[in-house]
């Protein structure tokens, strides 16, 4: 298989998280895959008209601006069949950008306190979960504004401080390009769950068309 080229593109404007440090964590973990090669980027002007080399960008991304060209060339990129994987605060990110967030078909609504919880694998065939079996981890339990029935749903999540189930991963396309989203991603406590990392590696490879 020819190695899939990412870009992992990391906003700097949240203060909950540490995008940068989380960003070149994750950008070390895919490259040690031997399946992908990563690269990590904080310039905007990239979008615009710098993702032509790559298969995928991923967003780990919080808050942040996207100008009218760094928007119509991130969106013009996926349309043409580039890879989009949104991460955690992907949702949360360039409030007023309603192409990106119509793209992405996710955005976010609040978030559960910093706890436990199982993640419930509702699709075991698809090629990310296959064979994925529920997993628990220690993070932020997000809430989305999200359409269900134009994304297909992977994960989810029970919150037992407001009796509610909330998606944490799906997937649908845009244009000719796949969009894959996953919610969680707060800190180090999620990015060393072995469980997480193997979403991250086969979410990277399913959105550049590789799985």
């Amino acid at each position: 298989m020819e190695t899939l080229k990412v870009l992992i593109f990391v906003g700097t404007e949240g203060i909950y998280h540490d995008h940068a440090g989380n960003g070149q964590i994750l950008t070390s973990m895919v490259n040690d895959t031997g399946e992908i090669e990563a690269d990590f980027s904080q310039d905007y002007d990239v979008l615009a008209d710098g993702l032509g080399g790559y298969d995928t960008v991923l967003f780990y991304t919080d808050v942040g601006d996207l100008s009218p060209a760094q928007e119509e060339g991130l969106l013009s990129y996926i349309r043409a069949g580039g890879g989009f994987f949104g991460l955690h605060t992907a949702a949360a990110s360039f409030r007023e950008s309603e192409g990106y967030h119509g793209m992405l078909n996710g955005f976010f609504d609040g978030h559960s306190p910093y706890m436990d919880f199982k993640v419930n694998v509702s699709d075991n065939e698809h090629p990310i979960t296959e064979g994925l079996a529920d997993f628990e981890v220690t993070d932020e339990l997000y809430y989305l504004k999200h359409n269900p029935t134009t994304s297909h749903h992977l994960m989810s999540a029970y919150d037992h401080t407001k009796d509610e189930t909330h998606v944490m991963a799906f997937h649908h396309t845009y244009g000719e390009g796949r969009v894959f989203y996953f919610a969680l991603g707060h800190d180090l406590a999620v990015l060393e769950n072995p469980s997480f990392q193997t979403v991250i590696c086969r979410g990277a490879l399913w959105a550049g068309k590789r799985l």
